[in-house]
């Protein structure tokens, strides 16, 4: 993996790297990538790289993450691949087109679930204390192309997938490996 610019309270780690690799296992193109909950835009930049992309948009809530972004599509990103940053909330968030893949590495504790820490920033990215899951899947469903495919990776935890599954009218697929759970989302049969 790259070297990245990451912020100090947050930084990101196996799970990340983990379903970039269960992505590239399943497909081999994806012109137009969106990576919602981009954080630093690690995922989005290696499947664009790896996947040799046109587009790739980084949707992320904390503005924090903005110079790090910044950042790593400059520096790691490949020339061919137009890039958009976007800051905002995925309720607020308005699809302007359909993407192949939508990648997602969410915010894994549900809220009041986990133990808070003291920097409200690192709250923020590690629970749904902004938007919800029924808005992210919306959000996701709405933005995804006929024939696309989105991937969410998720810790082992029967109340979030319990959750997903409410709020998802997509085929879904999931696989489990050690404590992660990667769901796959389609419109079409998933194999």
């Amino acid at each position: 993996m790259n070297d990245y610019h990451q912020p100090d309270f947050y930084r990101f780690n196996q799970d990340s790297i983990k379903l970039v690799n269960r992505i590239i296992k399943s497909i081999t193109s994806a012109k137009c990538i969106l990576d919602m909950g981009a954080g630093s835009g690690i995922i989005g930049i290696e499947l664009a790289r790896i996947l040799k992309s046109s587009e790739l948009d980084l949707l992320e809530v904390q503005p924090e993450y903005l110079p790090f972004l910044e950042k790593n599509v400059s520096e790691q990103l490949l020339t061919e691949t137009k890039a958009k940053i976007v800051i905002s909330s995925f309720g607020e968030w308005k699809p302007s087109k359909e993407y192949d893949l939508i990648v997602c590495n969410p915010p894994y504790f549900l809220p009041a679930q986990g133990e808070p820490s003291k920097d409200e920033r690192r709250n923020i990215a590690r629970s749904f204390v902004k938007d919800s899951w029924a808005i992210l899947l919306k959000k996701m469903e709405d933005s995804l192309a006929p024939e696309g495919r989105a991937f969410i990776v998720v810790k082992e935890d029967p109340k979030v997938i319990s959750e997903i599954k409410k709020f998802v009218s997509l085929n879904m697929k999931l696989t489990q490996e050690g404590k992660l759970v990667f769901i796959q989302l389609s419109r079409l049969n998933i194999d």
